[in-house]
């Protein structure tokens, strides 16, 4: 499987949790609506860097793809930490 659709893959799952968590945030306390619209943003900023980073890297070596796979990962496991975060919230 090639890194892009790996991140495509990753990006799919952190938006079935989001929209998991969308109806229960519109009811739940300001704080967490807030703290879900700064995860919107970086989950925008996600898709964006995937985008960016696919038209770079079509023509370069595999490496620069496993880095740019990374670096995605890495935001995007702070994006799902972030709607796991929210979710244990609305739990309580």
């Amino acid at each position: 499987m090639a890194w892009q659709d790996k991140v495509q893959e990753l990006i799919t799952s952190i938006e079935q949790d989001r929209d998991e968590l969308r109806l229960k945030v519109h009811l739940a306390s300001k704080d967490a609506r807030d703290e879900f619209e700064a995860l919107e943003s970086r989950l925008d900023a996600l898709r964006a860097r995937l985008v960016d980073s696919s038209a770079e890297a079509r023509g370069t070596a595999a490496e620069v793809g496993e880095v740019v796979s990374e670096t995605a990962r890495k935001l995007a496991d702070d994006v799902r930490d972030g709607y796991r975060k929210i979710r244990e919230q609305l739990a309580d």
